[in-house]
């Protein structure tokens, strides 16, 4: 887990090389390196975090035997033993799965990456074909951000070491308007700031003289398309083996584990995996969030996740007054808008692990957007039902959410007569679109930005939470959060082959008698108790609002009412302060439309207006 960096082409200096590497200190702090090519076309910097043979052999940028090829690498590819013995004939010099890469790309080229199972982004250097090949894991769990600037093309972790190297900050109008007016963020390749690119996931990128050529390699619905027909016990078998050799890949490591916890079916599931797999080999540390208020703290949900090794559960609690603080720190780490509350609680935890001598930790991220785990996702799988004619089976959905029937019939009806494909998720309650500039929203993007390439609306809507809204976002901040204190994040449940898997089962595998996440909680049967496998999902996990209205008050009333918000020209100031006056003398929970607000003068506050600190 690292920091990458690097530019090709004409007309840059080692200085800017060397500040791009100084940037990304915090991402890997245990070592640097730099490579510069003889004739000056490239300079590689790198940032090491060391976490897989901690000895110098590790050191990169990273050269193969001949030193015609040079990698810089960010990330794990867990399945680096098995690819090992594979690439059997290749002169090692390592331990690392960094030198696994190099020999995959010397046997097999650019098709290196359908071997990898893993989280990465890198780029190899090959001095004979003067050509530049990075590469981005399938989900995008590791960051590659790139600018083409003239005849120089730079690449980094992070953009603030794009920006170390004299890159002038200007806003993408487009994407702030898309973000304020429809609440997409890490939706595309583009981002906040003007002419810097992300690399989507799944693809390759190859730079050379001629231009840049950017490929997919890997195509979910393209894989997915042909649903597996299986019993429960069936599938069960299958997804427990898949989850168990993904977990015991990600516990692959030479430095401490631990595991985040939220007490929820996810994480709980996680741990109980773990469980199995470790039996009682040492001790292992828990991380948990907590508040003071017993409505949304966490603390009591961990405690009751069953334990069979020797865990140590840790808990950090945010308080009120630490909230600006970690606010700006947290933007400083982002580049882009966050989540609030609930990600700085979460910066915490990476924190309380670095104390505690944690470097690698493991999470359960990406279940709800495979297996349905929102509520909003069940009027697809009932429209779904309602096409195919099976009416049994949706009278049997409808009775078991009871109460709420009413409702969600309501939305089916409303995604049958042609509803916006996102608005039945996001409604308006959480956007205050009215309080933008008509200049500004005139920029915004279409509300319908993301592909139905499945046969079915439920695969459709999971396939846009996965690949377009609700887990880039997730992934972009976890890397940050984690990254700022130096520590390794791992995402087991998003391995491809259980992506894979779970795209090719049916919806009443799904989504069954009012419960999201159907097939993990029957797998979990006889692991987990009851009361944690088949808790329904907490809503809203944080003060948030709570705060905003009292504790926080006065600091987004200071951040509203200031020359800066005025005169960036992209609010109505006045429908702002009576949008905020509504807010406060409500009790609706939802209150997003407040943090844009304040995302927004965090992230111009610290990349436009104090953009000289960045360079060289």
């Amino acid at each position: 887990m690292c920091g990458i960096s690097g530019i090709v082409g004409k007309g840059w200096d080692v200085h800017q090389l060397e500040s791009m590497v100084q940037k990304q200190h915090h991402r890997g702090p245990d070592d640097r390196g730099l490579y510069i090519s003889e004739d000056r076309l490239i300079g590689l910097g790198h940032n090491r975090l060391s976490i897989i043979d901690l000895s110098s052999a590790g050191q990169q940028p990273m050269s193969n035997h001949d030193e015609t090829c040079w990698i810089v690498f960010n990330g794990e590819i867990y399945n680096y033993v098995e690819l090992k013995r594979e690439l059997s004939d290749y002169p090692y010099k390592s331990k690392t799965d960094t030198e696994v890469i190099l020999a995959a790309y010397e046997k097999w080229g650019e098709n290196c990456v359908d071997y990898f199972n893993g989280m990465f982004a890198f780029a190899i250097w090959d001095s004979e074909k003067k050509r530049l090949f990075c590469a981005r894991d399938r989900l995008g769990i590791k960051p590659f951000y790139y600018i083409q600037d003239g005849d120089k093309f730079m690449f980094a972790s992070e953009i603030k070491a794009l920006l170390a190297a004299g890159w002038k900050v200007s806003p993408n109008w487009t994407i702030w308007a898309t973000y304020l007016v429809h609440g997409y963020y890490d939706h595309s390749d583009e981002t906040f700031f003007a002419d810097v690119f992300a690399l989507s996931s799944g693809n390759t990128l190859i730079w050379e003289s001629a231009g840049v050529t950017i490929r997919n390699y890997w195509n979910l619905p393209e894989l997915t398309k042909d649903q597996l027909s299986l019993s429960d016990e069936e599938t069960s078998d299958c997804f427990m083996d898949l989850l168990e050799d993904s977990v015991s890949l990600r516990l692959r490591s030479d430095v401490p584990l631990g595991i985040n916890l939220s007490g929820g079916l996810d994480s709980a599931s996680l741990i109980s995996t773990m469980d199995n797999l470790l039996q009682a080999e040492g001790e292992l540390k828990t991380f948990t969030a907590s508040f003071s208020d017993c409505r949304y703290d966490e603390h009591s949900f961990a405690s009751e996740v069953p334990r069979q090794t020797r865990w140590t559960q840790h808990t950090k609690r945010l308080d009120e007054a630490d909230v600006w603080d970690l606010a700006w720190h947290a933007m400083w780490h982002q580049e882009a808008p966050f989540g609030g509350i609930a990600t700085l609680a979460y910066s915490n935890l990476h924190n309380l692990a670095k104390e505690t001598g944690v470097t690698v930790l493991l999470e359960g991220q990406g279940m709800d957007e495979m297996l349905g785990g929102y509520d909003y996702f069940r009027p697809y799988y009932f429209l779904d039902l309602l096409e195919k004619g099976k009416l049994q089976l949706l009278r049997q959905e409808i009775r078991a959410i009871q109460s709420n029937s009413g409702f969600w019939l309501s939305a089916v009806r409303q995604l049958q007569s042609g509803m916006n494909f996102n608005t039945y998720q996001d409604g308006t309650s959480h956007l205050r679109p009215e309080c933008v500039l008509p200049e500004i929203q005139d920029l915004a993007g279409e509300t319908n930005l993301f592909p139905q390439v499945f046969s079915d609306h439920l695969s459709n809507a999971l396939f846009r939470d996965l690949s377009f809204t609700k887990l880039p976002r997730v992934l972009r901040m976890n890397d940050r959060l984690s990254m700022a204190y130096g520590r390794e994040l791992r995402e087991p449940y998003l391995d491809y082959r259980i992506v894979e898997f779970l795209f090719c089962l049916p919806g009443h595998q799904k989504i069954r008698l009012g419960h999201g996440k159907y097939q993990l909680r029957h797998s979990m049967a006889g692991r987990l108790p009851d009361n944690i496998r088949l808790a329904k999902k907490r809503a809203v996990v944080t003060p948030q609002r709570e705060w905003l209205q009292t504790t926080l008050y006065p600091k987004v009333k200071e951040i509203i009412s200031s020359k800066s918000f005025a005169e960036r020209g992209i609010f109505d100031v006045g429908k702002v302060h009576d949008t905020f006056k509504s807010f406060c003398r409500s009790d609706n929970s939802n209150s997003f439309f407040v943090w844009q607000w304040i995302n927004v003068e965090l992230w111009f506050r610290t990349f436009v207006d104090k953009q000289s600190v960045y360079c060289v």
